[in-house]
């Protein structure tokens, strides 16, 4: 099987990892208590677009190189790639897609994480949004995602994984399944062929 990937959300607890940025970025700046923490920064109003640049250059770079992976992606990803399965990461981390220095720093430092946790891939793609465009060449059999939006846009044409968190929880989609774990994938993935 082809089965495709993504990072932030999947492999990560992102979520967790930025609360708490984010938590001490308010508390330091003595702004407001997050009610909303699942909702964009700039729509809830906690910020100005000047102040969320200055939070998003402040923690992007701790965020990218020092969040620890979800436990079990890389026994999980090697035991796909023992299994004969083709693995593409799809990537659509802020900034990959640009053709410049701060586009390459992130590309290597996401191909370093990569190697620091000895997750398996066989092809790394780095995409833009939508993020079906960019994976359709690749004729994966299954994605695994977090983001609504592309799910919902994935879906179309592939069976997707959701990989369960706070701010898809309430998704409901054709053409997809919720997993909780990388066991869960696992187990789906192996269900597929």
């Amino acid at each position: 099987m082809r089965i495709a990937l993504d990072i932030d959300g999947c492999m990560t607890d992102d979520n967790r990892f930025r609360l708490e940025q984010y938590g001490k970025y308010l508390y330091e700046k003595n702004m407001p208590y997050m009610d909303l923490p699942y909702e964009s920064e700039l729509k809830c109003g906690y910020m100005t677009r000047e102040e969320f640049g200055e939070f998003w250059d402040a923690t992007f770079f701790e965020y990218i190189e020092q969040v620890e992976p979800i436990r079990y992606v890389s026994e999980v990803t090697h035991k796909l790639h023992e299994d004969g399965d083709y693995i593409v990461i799809a990537t659509g981390r802020h900034g990959t897609t640009q053709k410049d220095p701060y586009g390459e720093k992130i590309r290597n430092i996401t191909k370093e994480w990569l190697k620091k946790h000895d997750i398996y891939y066989d092809e790394i793609l780095f995409s833009g949004f939508p993020k079906v465009d960019y994976i359709r060449p690749y004729k994966c059999d299954v994605f695994v995602e977090d983001y609504s939006m592309t799910i919902k846009s994935l879906a179309k044409e592939m069976p997707v994984l959701i990989f369960d968190n706070p701010y898809n929880r309430f998704l409901e989609c054709e053409n997809t399944i919720r997993v909780f774990s990388w066991y869960d994938i696992y187990r789906r993935v192996k269900e597929m062929e």
